[in-house]
């Protein structure tokens, strides 16, 4: 399932917009690498807070599917502090399940620039749903 789901995620049109690519699902959370656009970023060269909220949010929810066996999950509150501007791409961001319960789960994300500089922090809350992703199922549309 791991493979499918990096496979699922990696190749969604949101993904793709956003430049996103999960590198690692592990037990407790996933990696994810931004490429950085020049339609990313505000007039100062910094990363738009609006593509950090955005990739928080989609990282996150690729971590919690695979902590949650596959089984489907919607936001329900993303809290982000954005510490220091995010200059240098590729971006890295490391979530980590911080709580997984029976019917929501909380991820924490770390971001980080290209030179290792700490950006933004978020945490947030998943609501978790009982219907499993059926993969095969699945088609990305326009």
């Amino acid at each position: 399932m791991t493979e499918q789901l990096l496979t699922w995620f990696n190749t969604l049109p949101v993904n793709q917009l956003f430049g996103l690519q999960c590198v690692q699902l592990h037990g407790d959370g996933a990696v994810v690498e931004v490429a950085v656009r020049d339609n990313h970023r505000n007039p100062d060269g910094s990363v738009s807070g609006a593509i950090l909220s955005g990739a928080a949010d989609l990282a996150a929810g690729v971590a919690v599917t695979a902590v949650n066996q596959n089984y489907d999950s919607a936001t329900g509150n993303l809290n982000m502090h954005f510490l220091a501007p995010a200059k240098k791409s590729p971006l890295r961001i490391e979530v980590e399940i911080l709580h997984r319960g029976r019917r929501t789960c909380v991820p924490q994300v770390r971001i980080y620039d290209a030179t290792g500089r700490f950006c933004t922090i978020a945490t947030g809350t998943w609501l978790l749903r009982d219907t499993q992703v059926d993969y095969q199922k699945l088609r990305h549309t326009d």
